[in-house]
């Protein structure tokens, strides 16, 4: 246990890891893109694609929801109280 705790915190561990992808993704793109593949332009597209709407999602989108869900969460517990009832 303490040695996988050991590799967690061990940079070495990350920079093979990083090697490693960086060494896969060398031989799988490269000669696609020297033949003028689109598969690499493709996964480009959809990886900035994720990393972009993610992060408009966490910055802009998810406060005003969580804003939302206070807002008629403070409303229904306001109506509960006039009205009676609640969670079953």
């Amino acid at each position: 246990m303490s040695a996988a705790i050991g590799k967690l915190f061990n940079p070495a561990t990350y920079t093979k890891a990083w090697a490693n992808v960086a060494t896969r993704a060398q031989a799988h793109y490269h000669p696609n893109m020297r033949d003028n593949g689109s598969t690499f332009l493709w996964h480009m597209m959809f990886g900035v694609s994720v990393v972009m709407y993610t992060g408009n999602y966490v910055s802009r989108s998810y406060p005003l929801v969580q804003e939302k869900r206070e807002q008629k969460r403070v409303a229904m517990k306001e109506y509960y109280e006039k009205h009676g009832g609640g969670d079953h």
